[in-house]
């Protein structure tokens, strides 16, 4: 049998090969420089599925909390809380975003218990780990059905909103669309006529979230800009691009407005 040097194009093809002209070469090579200049911010990647399970047994305040640590795991270390090449305890976590150290403490006591959290005591303090389960810190991922959050922009946010601001947003986290980034019944539905968007009060039950809170908390996410309201026959909601991530994309209004404007969603005029 002939080596590979001393086969044809045709004869490299029939026993399954791939011939490329130089011009594909090129266009691979320049595809994958592109790939090696994403955005290098580093990000925690979220599973939805284990934030759908999380929102049956949290409330507003744990959930809050809890995104409130996901912006302080360490990378490759199983979770771990840590900051500044220091471990962190729960005065550390409070102080860093800005909430009351009982509040913290108290709140993560209830995450330990119900399994979110582990804590591991060291010396005279406690260090704390997020289940590698639910959320791990990295810079790129090829999972499917995964929130990113950046890190920087995280934090940011943190310090901006009150802690049931942030929960209301943690169990949004999975209902935004991969594509279009709107708050919707079908996240992962890719065709802009599919897309059914969710009302106040089909999210509030969705959630299990009273809808006077909800109605008082988007306003209050709406006003400190971790969420856009996008209006035409109704409202979308869409979390900004710039602190998370469903995809290597940006959305373009152009996008939303279609599908805002699809058979599913002219029905009612809603504003959130």
């Amino acid at each position: 049998m002939k080596n590979f040097e001393e086969m044809t194009v045709r004869e490299l093809v029939e026993l399954g090969g791939e011939a490329k002209s130089p011009q594909r070469v090129n266009s691979d090579k320049a595809f994958k420089a592109r790939m090696r200049q994403e955005d290098k911010r580093t990000f925690v990647q979220v599973e939805d599925g284990g934030v759908k399970g999380m929102n049956k047994t949290l409330n507003l305040t744990q959930a809050g909390t809890f995104l409130s640590l996901l912006a302080y795991m360490d990378m490759n270390k199983e979770g771990l809380l840590y900051f500044n090449q220091k471990a962190l305890s729960a005065k550390d976590i409070a102080e860093l975003t800005g909430k009351s150290a009982r509040s913290v403490q108290t709140q993560i006591s209830e995450l330990v218990s119900l399994g979110y959290v582990r804590s591991e005591k060291v010396g005279r303090s406690f260090q704390y780990y997020i289940d590698p389960r639910l959320a791990s810190r990295g810079t790129r991922t090829e999972k499917d059905f995964f929130t990113k959050l950046y890190n920087i922009q995280l934090r940011e946010k943190i310090k901006k909103l009150t802690v049931q601001e942030l929960g209301l947003l943690f169990m949004m986290l999975p209902y935004f669309n991969t594509k279009f980034y709107a708050l919707c019944r079908n996240p992962h539905e890719l065709d802009a006529n599919k897309v059914e968007l969710f009302d106040r009060e089909r999210f509030a039950e969705e959630v299990g979230i009273s809808l006077v809170q909800v109605k008082r908390l988007i306003a209050s996410l709406l006003k400190k800009q971790a969420l856009v309201g996008l209006r035409t026959c109704r409202t979308a909601l869409i979390i900004t691009p710039k602190l998370v991530s469903r995809q290597n994309r940006f959305v373009t209004i152009e996008e939303v407005t279609d599908v805002i404007g699809n058979e599913l969603n002219v029905r009612e005029r809603m504003e959130w």
